[in-house]
């Protein structure tokens, strides 16, 4: 009986040290290594010592080290020379204190544990896997489907705080979810640099059943963040997919974040449709749906590095530029597109009418498609397109003949034509003794360089500097954003639509042009309770402001009604919503009142009125003043960003 009994406790013993090594291998690696290592090397310290006592000189010193690494040398063979120690004399130092006695032995156990943990790398990485998935410590899981070059930049940024710490942060958990045709083995190893966790689905386990492996919907703790990556059209799917999994488990919204990058305004589209109920008017998830373009990603952060309002030709006074705001888009694929709709939304200045010239040598096959997915662009820019080579004469003959050129975007076919195109732009400037305007090169792929850039030739496209955390994953970007929709919505950011959304980052990203027309900087305009108290300035800014809403409205697809139509769309309407917004504005068809002059909107205000009267309502609606209370609430603005709560 006793045998028994002290066989079961053995074996519990062994089980729990097996586990244990296992618990430590997937929660602090790098800890129980270096501790076993420490071990192992008092373990030799002490044969060593142990023999050194057998003699004296230099060649007892040289035997008793070579006897010390075989000895522990063996303590990753499961032997032990104890018994060779022992017999030598002068070691009573080892043999009677019990003390030292378990401590040597614990040396060997480490050497034990090492020898699991090597075991344990080599053939059971997906058991270890699976283990961190379900049990691991981590409080916020980051689930990537993708494998590109800038899931792994996004990923690595993710774990390290965009480089902020050293080590990944062991407080989140990295998971790839991979296509079947990838190469699983190459991607490891990738992901293994910062504990990054690879799962292949197949047949039988979907992107859901990696979903569950997480624990996602059955626990609270955690914060979970999906990011669908992957350039198919698989997208929309996943999202919907993953939608309806997170609702039937009764996902905490405020705990999940859904991340879906796209292609095109089809995709774009699609992903929107998930969200929205039949009615169109509510959210159907109560989640966040983030709809990222890479594209926009880099033109807001090309108009970052240099907004409109810095060209030196401008010459604001009084919150009114001097002259006209012009722009040159060379090449109109994707980029020049982005591009050209970001700049028109962020170089609206009293004063000042946008002109941009766009160069494609395919413009007659892209204009007519351009300008029927976007009729309104002509109420806030004067258009031009040409059809000829940038590397002909006739392009530097056009060139010499713009006068006060502000603003250059080089977008063709490669980054070596970009550089040579900016180069050949800048030379032609030199020899005409011409201000340099503002060129952005598009470089795709481009590496992040702490080279300083030219003051007015700069690149813009860089991978390294997109794929943040601070740039897709963290609320630094929208935090502004959600400020405005916070004091001015009745709905919360997640419920809103993707064009409110848009509306609400538009107007937060317009706000530096705003401190540079009032002379402010945001430090001084935190301590004031209005952003300026000369009237006639305050009028301007609102003028400049309804001028950049036009320009976003125009950005996104929306044209004008006349009042007549706005009457007949206020008598006809039969729907269950509010017969007044469905009248002045309408966002399936891209319809809006207000996309008028400043001067127009006092008569869009009285025939509004009118409206008002009709449905029973008491008549104050006046569209000036939205634009006006805006500017009036910057300061507000700024001061309610700091706070944590939004």
């Amino acid at each position: 009986m006793p045998i028994i009994i002290n066989l079961s406790l053995t074996l519990i013993l062994c089980i729990f040290f097996i586990f244990g090594v296992f618990y430590f291998m997937t929660r602090c690696k790098r800890i129980m290594l270096g501790v076993c290592f420490v071990f192992v090397a008092a373990g030799f310290s002490i044969y060593t010592a142990g023999y050194l006592s057998s003699g004296k000189g230099f060649t007892y010193i040289l035997f008793a080290l070579l006897r010390g690494i075989f000895s522990t040398a063996s303590m990753f063979s499961l032997n032990d020379n104890y018994e060779k120690l022992a017999n030598v004399q002068g070691i009573q130092w080892l043999t009677e204190n019990i003390y030292l006695q378990i401590f040597f032995w614990f040396c060997h156990i480490s050497a034990l544990a090492l020898i699991q943990a090597a075991l344990i790398s080599f053939f059971g990485r997906k058991l270890i896997d699976n283990f961190r998935l379900r049990f691991g410590s981590h409080n916020e899981v980051y689930i990537i489907k993708g494998s590109d070059k800038n899931a792994f930049i996004l990923a690595e940024n993710i774990v390290t705080h965009d480089a902020e710490y050293k080590h990944p942060d062991k407080n989140r958990l990295i998971v790839f979810i991979l296509e079947e045709d990838d190469d699983e083995e190459k991607i490891n190893e990738k992901a293994s640099r910062f504990g990054g966790i690879v799962q292949v689905p197949d047949r039988n386990h979907d992107i859901l059943y990696y979903l569950k492996k997480t624990r996602l919907g059955k626990t609270k703790k955690k914060k979970y963040t999906i990011i669908l990556m992957q350039r198919n059209e698989s997208a929309p799917d996943d999202a919907y997919h993953i939608a309806e999994f997170v609702k039937r488990k009764n996902v905490n919204s405020e705990k999940l974040d859904i991340f879906v990058f796209i292609q095109s305004e089809w995709d774009r589209e699609q992903v929107e449709k998930i969200t929205q109920a039949k009615d169109g008017n509510q959210r159907k998830y109560p989640y966040t749906f983030h709809i990222v373009s890479e594209v926009d990603l880099m033109i807001r952060q090309m108009i970052e590095k240099r907004p409109p309002f810095e060209c030196p030709g401008l010459n604001f006074s009084g919150g009114a530029a001097a002259r006209n705001f012009t722009v040159m888009i060379l090449g109109f694929g994707t980029v020049g597109q982005s591009a050209l709709l970001r700049l028109m939304m962020n170089g609206q200045f009293v004063g000042s009418r946008m002109r941009a010239i766009i160069i494609d040598r395919n413009i007659d096959n892209l204009r007519d498609c351009f300008l029927h997915r976007y009729p309104g662009l002509g109420l806030c820019c004067d258009i031009e397109f040409k059809n000829f080579d940038v590397q002909n004469k006739e392009f530097f003959t056009l060139l010499n003949e713009i006068q006060n050129m502000d603003y250059i975007v080089i977008a063709l076919c490669g980054n070596k034509i970009n550089k040579q195109t900016a180069l050949n732009i800048k030379l032609n400037y030199e020899r005409k003794n011409n201000a340099l305007p503002f060129i952005a090169v598009s470089e795709e792929n481009g590496s992040s360089r702490e080279v300083k850039q030219d003051e007015n030739i700069f690149t813009f496209g860089c991978r390294e500097e997109i794929y943040k955390e601070s740039i897709i994953i963290s609320e630094k970007t929208d935090r502004m954003a959600k400020t405005i929709n916070k004091m001015y919505g009745r709905q919360r950011w997640h419920e809103l639509d993707w064009f409110l959304q848009e509306s609400n980052r538009a107007a937060a990203d317009f706000i530096p042009a705003m401190l540079k027309l009032a002379k402010l900087d945001e430090k001084e305009a935190v301590k004031k309770n209005t952003l300026t108290d000369d009237n006639s300035l305050a009028e301007i800014l609102a003028q400049t402001e309804h001028l950049r809403w036009n320009a976003f409205h125009a950005a996104m697809g929306y044209c004008p009604i006349s009042i007549e139509e706005m009457n007949r769309r206020f008598k006809e309407y039969n729907g269950n919503g509010n017969s007044l917004d469905f009248a002045r504005r309408d966002s399936k068809a891209r319809l809006q009142v207000c996309l008028v002059s400043w001067d127009e909107l006092d008569k869009i205000s009285e025939a509004y009125r009118e409206l008002e009267c009709s449905a029973g309502l008491k008549p104050e609606r006046d569209f000036k003043l939205s634009d006006r209370d805006i500017i009036k609430n910057i300061p507000l603005f700024l001061k309610e960003r700091s706070k944590k709560s939004l």
